[in-house]
């Protein structure tokens, strides 16, 4: 899936109140935290190739420099230290797996 497809599919999350919907509407979810640096280029094309035939899977973008608050959203909501480039999988509204920078690939 080129990252595009991968950033058309993805949800957008800019504030606080856009991921507390998105969680509450997706209790089994991902969520991609996006940094500004190089490695999340990185992430991005790992995480949209493990994701390309899973499509019923939501995952939410948070770009971390311009939603910052977003991003401290997610961390006081899942109890994940921030980091970026950083993903996130919950599954029935729990943390199942994390990993952030090198990790991701």
């Amino acid at each position: 899936m080129p990252i595009t497809q991968f950033e058309q599919r993805a949800r957008l999350l800019s504030t606080p109140d856009a991921l507390d919907a998105f969680l509450e509407e997706n209790a089994s979810c991902v969520l991609f935290k996006a940094g500004s640096c190089h490695r999340t280029e990185d992430a991005l094309k790992t995480l949209a190739a493990a994701l390309d035939a899973r499509s019923e899977i939501p995952i939410g973008l948070i770009r971390v420099v311009e939603a910052r608050p977003a991003s401290q959203r997610a961390a006081e909501r899942t109890g994940v230290r921030h980091a970026s480039p950083q993903v996130i999988v919950l599954h029935g509204g729990r943390v199942v797996h994390s990993r952030d920078n090198w990790d991701i690939s």
